[in-house]
């Protein structure tokens, strides 16, 4: 977790409230498909952690250094340096995955993923700090060089043979039906949880009904069913269209409700004449996640105190989504040496563990709200000690936890008489 200092907070707050932009354009009638989308880091990593599934580890590495190239803020740092130093350790780049997983250990010390690191990546962090040079594990590099190589060869051979069927179904097929089928659509934000719909058209532009087989590809989580146009009953496979007629439906999605607010999928629609299997047409649009996002800052006011010493505790709640949050619970766990005094003004609950639970009914996007609290250092903690509370922030109508470090406070000094 990357914690800003308060000076930025007005920039990233007034970044964050600007809607995240996409466009989608279908070029209709047989003239090709274009979509204007940015780059972005999810979507690379997904790339990324394919290709590590696939066993194509060097593409994997290469898609993870262009993310650090261009997003070197990511928050997905942990994940892409767990996959970086994984996929480097297969390919045979032993010091790469090294100098990986010490980065990991240094920048993610308190990271629940540390306990899931292999021995055998921790055994090459150990070796790596402790000076040792390393040269390639050689029959790993070599499979992962003939994975590659076996995958751009698929990869253009795939290529050929899409562009052999295209020139044979245009000689084959009769002039009546000869690009027939046309698909357009539109990409849609949906939110988290919920279900929503892409609306889509296929239009007959022969002299000649077609009987057309529809068929919808997304993630197996998004449950993708296509239904007629105002009747989300009615779920449909295949289509009889007229000449010059027009077929309107709908991809139904349901989006998972542990989806990443601005997370993206590819979806796509495919359309088939079921007479003459080689005119196909695909259609691919991306639908988006929409949710709130919370970000938690956290911190006291001052930041070194001395042993009995009291000092007023601040806990930001942010929520940087496109949605407002609706029933958000932020439960504050202080640490062992730091005495909880007083609210200070925010209605609190207070677990008998010790735990302090604020209540939240509602936060909209792009704004922030604080909870503060009256805090002492425990007379007898040492000195030095670094002192960092947890926050747990739980939300109504989602089923996920967000948990979230505070900034340290030291200990340091001589000690104080205990304030009443």
């Amino acid at each position: 977790m990357t914690w800003y200092p308060a000076s930025m907070m007005h920039f990233i707050i007034s970044t964050l409230k600007k809607p995240v932009l996409f466009s989608l354009i279908f070029v209709l009638f047989g003239t090709g498909f274009s979509m204007a989308a940015e780059i972005d880091d999810s979507s690379l990593f997904v790339e990324a952690f394919g290709a590590y599934q696939k066993k194509d580890y060097l593409l994997a590495v290469e898609k993870i250094k262009l993310i650090n190239q261009l997003f070197p803020d990511t928050p997905l740092q942990d994940v892409v340096l767990l996959l970086l130093a994984r996929a480097s350790l297969w390919s045979g780049d032993n010091t790469l995955a090294a100098k990986t997983i010490v980065k990991f250990n240094r920048d993610f010390a308190s990271n629940p993923l540390k306990d899931t690191v292999e021995g055998e990546l921790q055994r090459l962090a150990v070796r790596w700090r402790n000076g040792e040079k390393f040269l390639p594990t050689s029959d790993l590099r070599s499979a992962a060089l003939k994975v590659r190589n076996e995958q751009r060869a698929l990869e253009k051979a795939s290529l050929d043979q899409q562009v052999r069927e295209r020139g044979a179904a245009e000689e084959s097929v009769p002039e009546t039906i000869q690009a027939a089928i046309n698909v357009s659509g539109s990409a849609k934000s949906i939110r988290v949880g919920q279900r929503g719909a892409i609306p889509f058209e296929v239009v007959n532009l022969g002299r000649s009904e077609a009987d057309i087989v529809l068929e919808a590809s997304a993630p197996p989580e998004y449950e993708a069913t296509l239904t007629a146009a105002g009747r989300t009953d009615e779920k449909v496979s295949r289509v009889t269209i007229g000449p010059a007629a027009t077929y309107k439906g709908n991809i139904v999605l349901r989006m998972p409700p542990n989806k990443v607010d601005g997370q993206k999928a590819n979806i796509s629609l495919r359309a088939v004449s079921e007479k003459f299997h080689r005119v196909i047409q695909t259609r691919q649009t991306q639908v988006i996640t929409a949710a709130p996002l919370v970000r938690v800052v956290a911190k006291s006011a001052k930041l070194k105190l001395a042993p009995g010493e009291r000092t007023r505790y601040h806990v930001t709640v942010l929520n940087v989504g496109s949605l407002p949050t609706l029933g958000m619970s932020v439960r504050v766990l202080l640490p062992a040496q730091m005495e909880f005094l007083d609210g200070d003004g925010s209605p609190y609950l207070r677990e008998p563990a010790g735990g302090l639970i604020f209540k939240l009914d509602t936060l909209p996007t792009g704004r922030l709200t604080e909870f503060t609290m009256q805090v002492r250092v425990r007379a007898d903690c040492p000195i030095g000690q670094e002192l960092r509370s947890r926050i747990e922030v739980m939300h109504d109508q989602l089923p996920t936890k967000d948990v979230f470090t505070s900034m340290s406070t030291f200990v340091q000094g001589t000690q104080l008489q205990i304030q009443q």
